[in-house]
């Protein structure tokens, strides 16, 4: 009985997942003043976008419908994330560092030098919060494509007691959008060079 109820409460999770949360950040969302701070960084294609597990709500709706690719875990959490996140828009490349990494991995790579645009959330899917991990260092080294960092900040809003601090604008509230200047590597670049860089980054936007 036990297990059927944990069945029926995940297909309730992952339709409103589905449905009603993509709707909310829309609704709730055109309430915000938004703003986007250095849109000349935000480039056209062939780019991965650094951005924190954390902020994910205001992200999904700045930048709905535009086509970019986000790499989610295979989790349960994940799944949620990527059935609102799909109807937002984006498209989803599934994995994580501890399951289907080095297939997303590679499918990242593949993805950016085709001219595609990919998310990261470099902190992600676990933690800890807000520091870079080897993921995003490893497919910036390998693609060789400009790595984009971007920080939100809400005058009025939630934050979760989770590892990634999850961050709920407010209704009305003021939100601003960051984008760091592009960061290129090259394949003969040490990992640990890449991941202190992109931490610098991020933690620059604040």
């Amino acid at each position: 009985m036990k297990h059927k109820n944990n069945r029926l409460t995940d297909r309730i999770l992952l339709f409103l997942a589905g449905n009603i949360l993509p709707l909310l950040i829309r609704i709730v969302g055109a309430t915000w003043r938004l703003r986007i701070h250095n849109k000349h960084n935000f480039l056209p294609d062939s780019t991965i976008f650094s951005i924190w597990h954390g902020h994910i709500i205001a992200h999904s709706y700045a930048f709905r419908n535009s086509g970019i690719k986000i790499l989610i875990s295979r989790s349960r959490d994940g799944e949620i994330i990527a059935r609102a996140t799909n109807k937002l828009g984006f498209d989803t490349i599934r994995g994580s560092s501890s399951r289907g990494g080095v297939k997303a991995l590679l499918e990242i790579i593949d993805e950016v030098k085709s001219g595609s645009r990919v998310a990261i959330t470099p902190d992600g899917p676990k933690g800890p919060g807000y520091i870079v991990k080897e993921g995003i260092a490893m497919a910036a080294r390998k693609s060789e494509m400009p790595i984009v960092p971007a920080f939100v900040s809400a005058k009025s809003a939630i934050r979760l007691k989770s590892w990634d601090s999850f961050l709920i604008p407010l209704p009305f509230s003021r939100v601003d959008i960051t984008i760091g200047k592009p960061l290129k590597f090259k394949s003969s670049d040490t990992l640990e060079h890449v991941l202190n860089a992109i931490q610098s980054a991020m933690e620059e936007l604040k």
